[in-house]
C-alpha cells in the first residue's frame, strides 16, 4: 500500500467512524488492510517519524489547517489510531 492509498484509506475509514457516512467508508476488509499495513509499518522500525510525517499530512499542512483543521483534529485521529485501529501511538 502506498502513502497515499493509507491516507486515502485512513481518512475514509476515520470519516465514517465519525459520522460522516456519505463521505467516509465503511469496509471493514479494508480496515483490516490497513491495520495489517500500520502494523508492518511499525514492525520496520522509525514508526514515531512515519506517523509525525502522516499525521502532518493529513492534519497539519498547509492546505488542512486553511481547511479549518488544526492540532486538536491531529488529537482525536491519533486516538482513533489508538482506540479503533488497534495502532498504539509512540509518546
Amino acid at each position: 500500500m502506498t502513502d497515499d492509498e493509507l491516507r486515502r484509506a485512513l481518512d475514509g475509514l476515520y470519516a465514517y467512524d465519525n459520522g460522516a457516512v456519505s463521505s467516509g467508508i465503511r469496509d471493514e476488509d479494508l480496515r483490516a488492510r490497513v491495520i495489517r499495513e500500520l502494523g508492518e509499518r511499525r514492525a520496520l522500525g522509525n514508526w514515531r517519524a512515519q506517523l509525525a510525517r502522516l499525521v502532518r499530512e493529513m492534519w497539519l499542512s498547509e492546505e488542512a489547517i486553511e481547511q479549518g483543521y488544526g492540532t486538536e483534529d491531529a488529537v482525536r485521529f491519533t486516538e482513533w489510531l489508538e482506540d479503533r485501529m488497534d495502532t498504539p501511538v509512540p509518546g
